[in-house]
Formats: C-alpha cells, sequence, structure tokens
C-alpha cells in the first residue's frame, strides 16, 4: 500500500517534477515514500495493532520509516546504476553509429562533380540540378542519427539515381515498384540510397551494356521492406573488390537502430544480387 501510493503520488505531479533539477526529483521520492510509510505505520498502529502507548507507537512508526528509507534508498541507488549504464550504453551506441556514418563516402561525390562539371558547357539547367542534388545528398550523410520520412528517404534516392543517369546515361535502368501512397512513417537516414548505390557500383558500373536495377518497398502491419537487386557480371576483371563493406555499414548501423529487431539479408541466384531490408516502423533514435 505504501509503495501504491507513494508511486500515485509521484505520478500526479509528474509534469511539476520533470522540470525540477534530479535532486529535487530524488527528494520527492524519497519524502513520498517516508510520509506514506509514516501514515500507514501510524494508522496500523492505532486501529490494528492497538498500541497504546506513545513511546511504543513512536518507536514502531520510526522503525518502519527507517526500514522504508534504507529499502528506498536501496532502489534509488540500484536505478541510478541502471540510468547510467544505459546513459552509456546510449553514449557508446552514439559513438559507434557516428564511426559508421563518417565511414560513408559517397563513391559518385567526384564523379558527379566531374559530371556537373561538363553539364555546364551543354546544359546549365542540368548542371545546376545535379549540383543541387548532390548538394542534397551531402547534406544527407551529415544527418548522422536522424530520421527521416520514408518519402524523404525514396525522394533522396531518386536525386542521387539522377545523378548516376547523368554520368551512365541509358546504362543505368530503374524498375521501381513503390506503392502509389506511401505510409507516414519515419526511417533512419540513408537507408535506401546506400542499397542504390551498392547496386550501381557492382551491377551498373562493371558492366558494359548497362543493367536494370530493381527497388521494391513493400509495407506490412508491422514492417518496412526494402529490396534492391542487381544483375552481376562473370568478367573478374570488371568486378569491383569489397562487394561487402558497404552492406556491413548498413548492418551495423541497422543494428544500432533496431537491435535484432532489423534483418539485412543478401542472397545471390541466376546471376542477380539480391539484398532484403526489413524494419519494424518503430523507431528509437540513439542518443
Amino acid at each position: 500500500m505504501t509503495v501504491l501510493v507513494s508511486i500515485s503520488a509521484l505520478y500526479s505531479f509528474r509534469r511539476v517534477l520533470q522540470k525540477k533539477p534530479q535532486t529535487t526529483q530524488l527528494f520527492a521520492f524519497f519524502i513520498s515514500f517516508l510520509v506514506s510509510a509514516a501514515l500507514f505505520s501510524v494508522l496500523c498502529a492505532r486501529y490494528f495493532l492497538d498500541i497504546t502507548n506513545n513511546e511504543t507507537s513512536i518507536y514502531f512508526v520510526l522503525r518502519n520509516c527507517l526500514i522504508v528509507f534504507l529499502i528506498t534508498a536501496l532502489f534509488v541507488q540500484f536505478l541510478l546504476i541502471y540510468f547510467e549504464k544505459e546513459q552509456q550504453t546510449k553514449a557508446l551506441s552514439r559513438a559507434e553509429l557516428d564511426a559508421l556514418q563518417a565511414r560513408i563516402r559517397p563513391h559518385f561525390l567526384y564523379n558527379s562533380l566531374n559530371t556537373a562539371a561538363e553539364l555546364t558547357h551543354h546544359d546549365a539547367d542540368a548542371a545546376e540540378q545535379a549540383i543541387l542534388a548532390l548538394a542534397a545528398l551531402s547534406q544527407a550523410a551529415m544527418r548522422s542519427g536522424q530520421r527521416v520520412s520514408l518519402e524523404d528517404e525514396l525522394t533522396l534516392s531518386k536525386q542521387y539515381v539522377a545523378l548516376e543517369t547523368w554520368r551512365f546515361g541509358s546504362r543505368l535502368k530503374l524498375n521501381w515498384q513503390v506503392p502509389a501512397d506511401l505510409p507516414d512513417i519515419s526511417i533512419p537516414c540513408l537507408t535506401l540510397q546506400p542499397l542504390i548505390e551498392n547496386a550501381v557500383c557492382h551491377g551498373v558500373e562493371p558492366s558494359e551494356t548497362g543493367a536494370v536495377i530493381s527497388v521494391e518497398l513493400h509495407v506490412t502491419t508491422g514492417y518496412l521492406t526494402l529490396i534492391v537487386s542487381n544483375p552481376t557480371t562473370h568478367n573478374e576483371a570488371l568486378k569491383r573488390p569489397n562487394n561487402g563493406m558497404a552492406l556491413e555499414n548498413i548492418r551495423q548501423r541497422l543494428f544500432i537502430y533496431y537491435k535484432e529487431k532489423a534483418q539485412l539479408t543478401i542472397t545471390q541466384k541466376e546471376d542477380v544480387f539480391r539484398v532484403k531490408v526489413v524494419i519494424p516502423k518503430q523507431f528509437e533514435n540513439p542518443q
């Protein structure tokens, strides 16, 4: 009963306590439990134990208050240790995420700058659009750990494809299989774009005739599924090395965001390389 009353009182004043410093919150926590313990001890001594002696009654109340104080202090100590550990875990996740995000180096950066420079001599409007798209992608690369809407991530991916289209021309084709009405959900920034970039680097760039990249987006009740497929080449001389580094980076970032709730699976069948990412709609940003 003491715990129930104390927690109820603290919950009632939660909005006021949230604005106070931690010391004031701890003081209120102790006071609520001690007052509840003293009140119920007095009621118990008078109406249930039938203690009539004042000294005995005071001793009974003080003893109960001391026991409650020690238990509360022990509970607060464990609570502080838990919060400290949680903050350390979040700080570590934040540092790991920053390190992984820093390793995202858009391979198309220099090529896109050269493309934009060439376009200035032939098509000023196209050059302007290329530079704006490149600026948007560079800005996204700096938004480490932030959430963006699914629509914004899709727009960013299409801006990247537009950049690469100016470089590869008709060699680059995409088959978008995206719902007409996108759900209003948030995902980590740079979730889809690196998958498409990986497909361009290892599917289109090594091919002399080009390739068609398939991008699928499926939404179920609790999950969002992204599938990016690209053809592969048998010519070992044309293959780019380290095909798994970028995907491993994405896998680690997804683990920081979602732990075991997200999955990244890779399959290769009949000369088609396929990456499937399944993430929950609920997204908790690492702090």
